[in-house]
């Protein structure tokens, strides 16, 4: 039996990397992999996401340092086959310093996109990054970024949770957006560009499920600006329904890797509005074939998008037969096959 161990900052929220983390573990032991997952805040019974009662969690609390001591040792006692680093910036930094046994590999998959952070990571990285065996990206975009500086970069898009819907309902008239409401999701502007239409359709409502630091201020410039048929939901614990309610998707974000909310709504037949910001929407939106990409950062430009789809009942039938015909490439047997061959046993 192949023993995989799985390093990532946190388990305990409900964000796309640590949906990709659990939704992986459980695919693995399925097939009758070892998964055990270290991490530096969350115990089994905190996880955010549901997790096969095969897969082991391994809480390493405390900081950095002493969440490196603790990963080494575990290594050289576990000596597992493979390792995969679930990095968002500074964490295969990190393991790039660990003591890795002469048969492991050690994969780093890369959750953010290499332009996004800070220079002096990108800086280091470069030099550390010979230590991995495998880089995976998430999006073509970023890997042409890895592949200067590293001969062995992949890349496998996250899967989609859910099925294919085998039909189309997109008329109760709601935009909908899911993430964390920090400074990467740019809400704000969201809010803006809506502030431009909701008057022109006064029937439609916008969505935003999430939680995070900017709930007040976004609250706030809601109740300012006496903004209507805009609500801030919260966390849901029933992600399928939202989308099957929704007429389409809409994101505001600064950067992204590869949105897991963006593979979930095509799922659905959700249409997309997106900036067309690095470096994941790009790699799922078809412009003008199943949604709409936006200049990043142009809010004029993201409220006309929305106006235009939700004016155009026809243009939303196309589209979102389209996402479905999208997601297919997305599906979770395709993306673990991609992984078995290239990965676990490459």
């Amino acid at each position: 039996m192949i023993n995989l161990v799985f390093i990532v900052s946190s388990l305990r929220y409900k964000s796309g990397t640590e949906r990709v983390v659990c939704q992986l573990a459980n695919s693995f032991v399925n097939l009758d992999y070892k998964v055990t997952i270290l991490n530096r805040d969350t115990t089994e019974t905190l996880v955010a996401y549901p997790l096969d009662d095969k897969v082991v969690v391994k809480d390493f609390a405390g900081n950095y340092l002493s969440f490196y001591k603790q990963t080494n040792n575990y290594i050289n006692t576990a000596k597992p086959d493979i390792i995969v680093v679930h990095n968002m910036g500074k964490l295969s930094l990190l393991s790039s310093f660990l003591s890795i046994p002469s048969n492991c590999q050690l994969v780093s998959l890369e959750h953010v996109a290499f332009l996004s952070r800070a220079k002096w990571v990108q800086f280091l990285y470069k030099f550390r990054a010979s230590k991995f065996n495998k880089i995976i990206t998430l999006t073509q975009n970023d890997k042409t970024q890895f592949d200067s500086f590293h001969k062995n970069v992949l890349v496998i898009p996250n899967f989609s949770p859910f099925p294919i819907a085998l039909t189309i309902n997109k008329h109760n008239q709601k935009i909908v957006t899911i993430g964390r409401l920090t400074d990467q999701k740019n809400y704000i502007h969201l809010l803006r560009a809506w502030e431009k239409i909701y008057t022109s359709i006064p029937n439609w409502k916008l969505h935003i499920y999430g939680e995070g630091e900017q709930f007040g201020m976004l609250q706030e410039y809601i109740d300012k600006n006496v903004l209507q048929n805009v609500t801030l939901k919260g966390v849901t614990s029933d992600v399928k329904s939202v989308y099957e309610e929704s007429s389409f998707f809409v994101m505001s974000s600064k950067y992204e890797g590869l949105p897991m909310v963006l593979i979930e709504a095509q799922s659905f037949g959700l249409p997309i509005v997106s900036y067309d910001c690095p470096n994941g929407p790009s790699d799922v939106i078809q412009n003008g074939q199943n949604g709409l990409l936006i200049k990043t950062q142009d809010i004029p430009g993201l409220a006309k998008a929305m106006l235009e789809l939700a004016s155009s009942p026809d243009l939303l039938t196309q589209f979102s037969k389209n996402s479905l015909l999208n997601a297919r490439k997305y599906q979770v047997e395709q993306i673990i096959n991609i992984w078995v061959e290239r990965v676990l046993k490459g």
